[in-house]
């Protein structure tokens, strides 16, 4: 209890410090531009009206789930531009009965999640690249640490297309209260439209195997969408 209590307290000072801008002659580019115009500082929010009901570990277990992502503290050095996103999740698991009922209770999977993103622009092809780490997840699980590649493009004004490309795997829930050696690859579009800032995420399941970290398509697959509205969280 005591080691979870210092690292929420870290949690917080990670959102705690305000933008900055380090010295000498910084990143600049429309990508940039872009995100500190609509994303940062920022809280997304699933729309009321969405569906947060679905099932994973192949129809296993049925979920309850809820999400806020808030981006913030965002640095810019010579190289390019990191930032870090907060996800703080609701979330209940149900495994499920020969016939698709819910066995109760559930189990209660609440959680925060802390990552970093930092981008700059490849030398060689003038695209956006960059990863993502996991910095805090207050959830006993073996994500610390954990690394993705990452992508981003603009496609004019007022949309950006992120892709998340997975390296090793996480433990991810199994029925019975397990875990399982997965990871996902999402594909995000960012629309800005009608006052709102709307991300749009594709996210496709692999399972992985642990020997060789081979990737094996689940047929999972979801879609979640969050928005900001553009007058707020500033």
């Amino acid at each position: 209890m005591k080691m979870k209590a210092i690292f929420g307290a870290t949690c917080i000072l990670l959102f705690a410090m305000p933008s900055v801008l380090a010295q000498g002659d910084l990143f600049s580019g429309p990508e940039l531009d872009f995100f500190r115009k609509y994303m940062i500082d920022r809280e997304f929010v699933i729309p009321a009206d969405a569906n947060r009901t679905s099932r994973l570990d192949g129809g296993k277990i049925e979920i309850d789930f809820d999400r806020r992502a808030k981006f913030a503290n965002l640095t810019v050095a010579p190289e390019g531009f990191t930032y870090n996103v907060m996800f703080t999740m609701k979330q209940t698991n149900y495994d499920l009965d020969a016939n698709g009922n819910r066995i109760l209770p559930g189990r209660v999977m609440d959680r925060t999640v802390v990552v970093r993103e930092s981008f700059g622009r490849s030398k060689s092809t003038g695209k956006m690249i960059g990863h993502r780490t996991i910095l805090y997840n207050d959830f006993a699980d073996a994500s610390y640490g954990m690394a993705s590649n990452m992508i981003m493009s603009l496609e004019g004004e007022d949309k950006m297309v992120v892709v998340i490309i997975p390296g090793g795997y996480a433990d991810y829930f199994a029925a019975g209260g397990g875990h399982r050696p997965r990871t996902n690859r999402t594909h995000t579009e960012i629309v800005v439209k009608d006052g709102k800032v709307t991300r749009t995420s594709v996210v496709e399941i692999f399972d992985v195997d642990p020997d060789t970290l081979q990737m094996t398509p689940s047929g999972e697959k979801s879609t979640l969408v969050d928005f900001a509205e553009l007058g707020e969280g500033r």
